[in-house]
């Protein structure tokens, strides 16, 4: 076989500089188009999780239900009364299958007191980590610091369409009733006393289990201090519910106490859109149902169906899910 003299052989094509330019740039652009689907289906992945939380959490007031004939408590204190200091959250521990922490449980548990609180420590059964409290798609951050440290979480309980506290203004409140009907809500009854012990059962929602809210989504707070209690669901004055007078995502402001501790607010304003908040003065507090899925929030009914409801739900039809037995015809 005869070979060609080196001189007459074609040397292989090379890229040149703007063949390669072009590829970078088709590079980037595929990047540019794949890199949003990848985010959303993400996201969709993150949401799908927290519905799936939900449905626990659903599953679990259930559970208490058919074992207690009764809804566990949305909380109690000693504000007025002399109630150890509990919320829903432990109460629902052995049926998440929590079984160690529901070990040392008892009905005089307090919050404040070992083996639940521990001084300056996350050793306290409210400072373990429990991967239901929490949204995945939320950035708060789960560890309130200070002296009783404790976990917050994401999901909170349905405390209907007027604010919380013993000094809120009767004015304002009959104002929202005027606008919004009244009604009870599964976890507050206007008794008085927002932290004495309020039990329902099934039978009492009669405006139906599933034209009532349960439970939704509220955004952590962001910074760990013991600044900001929304999503403190192991404190019984902290943010552990959710309000049905503001739509999920409102850009109405949620309220929180600013007579905190050492006179500081009990609120920190981040500048989140998300999570635009203001001080109130006195005990009178209110947050939106909040979430970081776009467009909305997930919300269990007391039937314990999840559904999605969008920011731009009609607030009359949101008040009214807020309620137990205000009476209201719920639309499908």
């Amino acid at each position: 076989m005869e070979l060609l003299p080196l001189a007459g052989r074609r040397r292989p094509h090379a890229f040149t500089l703007v063949e390669l330019l072009v590829v970078i740039a088709i590079i980037g652009v595929l990047i540019a188009l794949l890199l949003p689907a990848v985010q959303a289906a993400r996201e969709s992945a993150r949401r799908m999780q927290c519905v799936n939380h939900l449905k626990q959490w659903g599953l679990a007031m259930h559970l208490h239900h058919d074992t207690k004939r009764q809804l566990p408590i949305g909380a109690q204190g000693k504000l007025n009364v002399d109630f150890p200091r509990q919320t829903w959250v432990l109460h629902l521990w052995p049926f998440i299958e929590e079984v160690n922490l529901a070990a040392e449980v008892g009905p005089d548990t307090d919050l404040d007191t070992p083996p639940f609180s521990v001084p300056n420590s996350l050793d306290g059964l409210s400072g373990q980590a429990v991967p239901m409290y929490r949204c995945p798609s939320d950035s708060g951050q789960d560890i309130l610091s200070g002296y009783y440290q404790r976990r917050r979480g994401n999901y909170v309980v349905n405390w209907g369409n007027v604010p919380y506290g013993d000094r809120f203004d009767r004015a304002e409140l009959k104002n929202l009733q005027l606008e919004f009907g009244e009604g009870e809500a599964p976890f507050r009854h206007d008794n008085g006393d927002p932290l004495s012990p309020v039990r329902t059962s099934f039978s009492k929602i009669v405006d139906g289990t599933s034209h009532t809210l349960l439970m939704a989504e509220l955004l952590m707070a962001q910074t760990s201090e013991d600044l900001d209690w929304r999503g403190d669901i192991l404190n019984d004055e902290g943010l552990l519910r959710f309000h049905t007078m503001m739509t999920p995502n409102s850009p109405e402001p949620d309220l929180v106490d600013s007579a905190g501790p050492s006179g500081k607010p009990w609120y920190v304003d981040t500048f989140d859109p998300l999570m635009p908040v203001a001080p109130v003065a006195k005990r009178n507090q209110r947050c939106a149902a909040r979430s970081r899925h776009t467009g909305g929030v997930n919300a269990a009914l007391c039937d314990g169906s999840v559904d999605f409801f969008t920011d731009g739900v009609d607030r009359y039809y949101w008040a009214a899910l807020g309620t137990m037995d205000g009476g209201e015809v719920v639309a499908e």
